[in-house]
């Protein structure tokens, strides 16, 4: 008896158990649900009837254009976002960063930003404009009839799908532009883009079951419903914003908040990216050389353009010839005192800091990208060398630098002399040259009327990997070069290799054994 009543409290106990791990594995179900449904993006409610805009639209355009074609971008953005690895972001993030993406993604993300806009910046309510924003235009178009008349005919100007916006643009001034599709100001792809606080959806699905082919009758109509109490607070915020920031910004790169370098294990770091993702050197170089070439176009010469095999970038600056700021796009130490001191920035924002992974080479595009746009959003203020702590951080790393390597050219020089018996080795070109830039030759070796080449580059030490190969660590910069020799030099040493057969891995020179030719 007692036995059975036992059984059936040890049943009741497990039923019970049962129903707690089913309620959790429920509740774990649904919170992952909720999760998942957080990181979609949302549909904007449209903040009046269908039928509020008849004197600009009728009622089964506006029906259709929310239903049908708004609703239509948010959904498959959200299928598109799907298959992308880390993009919970939020809307405007991604239309920032839109370059990082595909084109369905960027298609339906421009389209479901630039309607959820578009429904706040109409009213069914009659409004003048006034304010803030009146001032601005007045300020930057001379009156508000000249500005809605350039407006006007920039949007019947612009052929076929997409949009006519005004922005703030990027050096603070209210610009008109149009762009194309489902394209918005804000796309770091756009040239010369802008913060859009104005903008008319251009595209058929728009007007045409009211307009049919009148459409420049509808662009003129724009201005009898245009919210300007919205568009006057999307002015003030970006511009208390954009302020606020620049504030900070220049408190940051300006004043006793120093530069904060780099030590030695980040500079490492940097050189294994640079050498295992070719992709990132080339991104930032690229990006470097746009700011240098925009920010000091006084001192840009072009290639030949400084004299005859000369290389374009950076010209008499500071000092005559070619500067050596030209050198900012390949040096590791600079690369990571941005990194560094935008962080600061980034961290004070609230933002994501630029982290790159050691093994995940598409993330690290991805933060090169991100890190690329910061640099040329903030170009004015990094880079002014009078004015910023980071730029004149990075001058002097790379003075020091250059200052090394032209110590231990000219020591090398004397000992390659010595290796190869003649004292008809010399240094080649300088800094800008075309052979020293293109095919990295740093000295010429003349042997028996034979001309041969060399890259000189700092190193470490040579360790055997195998019983036919060595590797040498510590060299920087590690690339393929055309020249005959790979001179290897520091404190003690000189080490010349046969450049056959020569291979980089981990960001390391790797030599067959019979390769090296001397060393003393």
């Amino acid at each position: 008896m007692k036995l059975k009543k036992l059984e059936a409290e040890i049943e009741e106990v497990q039923s019970i158990i049962e129903g707690i791990e089913n309620k959790n594995e429920k509740l774990l179900t649904e919170q992952k649900e909720i999760i998942e449904e957080m990181k979609k993006i949302g549909i904007e409610k449209l903040p009046y009837s269908y039928s509020s805009l008849q004197r600009f639209i009728d009622p089964k355009t506006m029906n259709v254009h929310y239903n049908k074609h708004y609703k239509g971008y948010v959904d498959k953005l959200n299928k598109a976002l799907e298959k992308v690895k880390g993009a919970d972001l939020e809307l405007e993030e991604i239309i920032r960063g839109i370059s990082r993406y595909n084109k369905t993604v960027r298609n339906n993300a421009g389209g479901a930003f630039n309607h959820a806009l578009f429904w706040k910046m109409l009213t069914p309510k009659r409004q003048k404009i006034k304010g803030e924003i009146l001032e601005k235009i007045i300020k930057d178009f001379g009156t508000y009839e000249e500005f809605k008349k350039q407006f006007i005919e920039k949007a019947k100007t612009n052929f076929g799908s997409g949009w006519c916006w005004l922005i703030i643009s990027k050096s603070g001034k209210l610009k008109i532009i149009t762009t194309p599709n489902q394209d918005n100001p804000l796309m770091n792809i756009i040239k010369d883009g802008g913060y859009p606080i104005l903008g008319l959806d251009l595209w058929e699905h728009a007007y045409y079951l009211k307009y049919q082919n009148k459409k420049d009758e509808y662009i003129d109509k724009f201005f009898l419903v245009i919210n300007w109490e919205f568009v006057n607070s999307l002015f003030l915020s970006r511009t208390e914003k954009k302020l606020n920031e620049e504030k900070l910004m220049n408190r940051l790169l300006t004043e006793g908040e120093k530069s904060m370098g780099c030590n030695t294990t980040q500079v490492k770091e940097i050189n294994r990216l640079f050498s295992t993702n070719p992709q990132v050197k080339y991104k930032f170089m690229n990006t470097i050389n746009g700011i240098l070439k925009d920010v000091y176009p006084e001192y840009w010469k072009e290639k030949d353009q400084y004299e005859p095999g000369s290389m374009s970038g950076i010209y008499d600056f500071g000092t005559p010839g070619r500067s050596v700021i030209n050198k900012l796009n390949t040096n590791y130490s600079s690369f990571c005192i941005l990194i560094n001191d935008l962080n600061v920035f980034l961290k004070s924002k609230g933002h994501k800091p630029i982290m790159f992974s050691q093994d995940n080479k598409q993330q690290q595009l991805e933060e090169v990208e991100r890190f690329s746009e910061y640099l040329v959003m903030l170009k004015d203020r990094i880079f002014n060398l009078s004015t910023s702590k980071t730029f004149q951080e990075i001058m002097k790393k790379l003075k020091e630098t250059d200052a090394r390597g032209e110590k231990r050219e000219d020591e090398t020089i004397i000992q390659l002399r010595k290796i190869f018996n003649t004292d008809n080795v010399n240094k080649i070109g300088g800094l800008g040259s075309e052979e020293d830039m293109i095919s990295g030759v740093d000295a010429v070796i003349n042997i028996d009327g034979k001309r041969l080449t060399a890259q000189i580059k700092p190193f470490s030490h040579i360790k055997e990997i195998s019983p036919t190969e060595v590797m040498v660590f510590g060299a920087s910069a590690p690339k393929k070069y055309k020249t005959d020799f790979i001179v290897f030099n520091n404190t003690s040493k000189t080490v010349v290799f046969k450049n056959d057969n020569t291979k980089i891995l981990d960001g390391n020179y790797v030599f067959p054994k019979e390769s090296e030719i001397k060393s003393v």
